[in-house]
């Protein structure tokens, strides 16, 4: 039996390709629980906040 011929070029072609997309899939993934992540946080603060003033108003009261 002959070995089939690889075209190697074409593999490493589409290996960069193919790691173009992950990267770009990864960076976007990461970006989105980043925002995320901010978005929590500063609702965590204002929630925070909202607690602390509503406990001075009763304190002042």
């Amino acid at each position: 039996m002959s070995r089939r011929k690889v075209d190697r070029e074409k593999i490493e072609r589409a290996d960069r390709e193919s790691r173009l997309v992950l990267d770009a899939e990864r960076q976007a993934r990461e970006a989105k629980t980043a925002r995320l992540r901010e978005l929590r946080l500063k609702e965590a603060t204002q929630q925070v906040l909202l607690e602390l003033n509503s406990g001075s108003e009763l304190k002042a009261r």
